[in-house]
């Protein structure tokens, strides 16, 4: 497809303005920046129409928080263990954005953690008080009034391809995260995909239209975090998640196992395209030290 014309809207992370479509459905395009390489959506959804696509976004089906719980359950269990090795202050306060039935909080509660959460769905901010007895806020975090320095962790799963203004989120979360604490973010990479599969994937939509605002790559990733004010930043191959589908969890097994295997065998330095990321980060002048094994990455 051709490069869209000069007068678009200028990527969040370069300011530039030449884009090429790569994958359209109905009135909704997902468009690359030909300078930074930034795949985002156009047009995005306005806030109010953001807020109302989410009110129900996660099923409500007892069956299916079930099949979700298992889905989530590695992550849940490999992520916890990567903040627990990575953190200075031993068993801290730890927020998750985006929390949805608060799977990832009951773990960390179990494991000794000061634990809060925010989701915007009704659905999942429901369950995770009134089944699992967690706090969880309604607003978005820029809505609320945290104290800075106030989380030694704050932690986002398959939430920052949602968000409208991932800069302006970013920033918010430095904002309340302590000397020496560290962001965790989980991210899919779906790009690499959907040029693999060309055609197919407008059938497949791999970007969930229009739920993806943008699709980052840990390049990307990377220069959205150093914008936000973060210095020590890396990315990791770690972990998978168990669809219900029998196709689907077998891709996700295989593909996630492989992609563990290339980064310890590479030594850190090769991330299989096309399978979710992890990334963490810090600031305040703590430098990563790229190990494959879990000791302390800020030293």
């Amino acid at each position: 497809m051709n490069a869209e014309p000069m007068n678009a809207d200028p990527c969040m992370l370069c300011n530039t303005s030449d884009f090429r479509v790569i994958h359209q459905k109905k009135q909704w395009q997902y468009r690359r920046c030909l300078n930074c390489d930034l795949v985002s959506l156009y047009p995005r959804p306005t806030p109010r129409e953001f807020r109302d696509n989410y009110d129900q976004y996660l099923p409500m089906g007892s069956a299916d928080i079930r099949e979700w719980k298992k889905m989530m359950q590695p992550v849940v269990d490999k992520s916890a263990d990567l903040i627990e090795s990575q953190s200075k202050t031993g068993k801290g306060k730890l927020l998750d954005i985006g929390c949805g039935y608060g799977f990832f909080l009951e773990e960390m509660a179990l494991r000794g953690w000061q634990v809060q959460g925010l989701e915007i769905s009704r659905t999942g901010r429901q369950y995770a008080r009134n089944q699992l007895n967690l706090e969880v806020y309604s607003e978005p975090l820029e809505n609320l009034v945290f104290p800075e320095n106030a989380f030694d962790v704050v932690t986002l799963f398959y939430v920052i391809e949602h968000v409208l203004e991932p800069l302006a989120l970013l920033k918010a979360v430095k904002r309340i995260l302590k000397p020496g604490g560290f962001v965790l973010l989980r991210w899919p990479h779906t790009t690499p995909i959907v040029r693999i599969l060309g055609p197919l994937a407008r059938k497949l939509d791999l970007y969930h239209t229009p739920y993806h605002i943008h699709d980052f790559s840990p390049k990307t990733i990377k220069r959205l975090l150093e914008l936000s004010g973060f210095e020590a930043i890396e990315t990791r191959i770690t972990g998978y998640t168990l669809p219900a589908q029998r196709l689907s969890r077998f891709a996700s097994i295989f593909f996630g196992c492989m992609g563990e295997a290339f980064y310890s065998l590479s030594g850190g330095n090769f991330l299989l395209p096309g399978i979710s990321k992890t990334t963490l980060a810090g600031f305040v002048g703590y430098m990563v030290e790229r190990r494959i094994t879990t000791p302390p990455i800020f030293s």
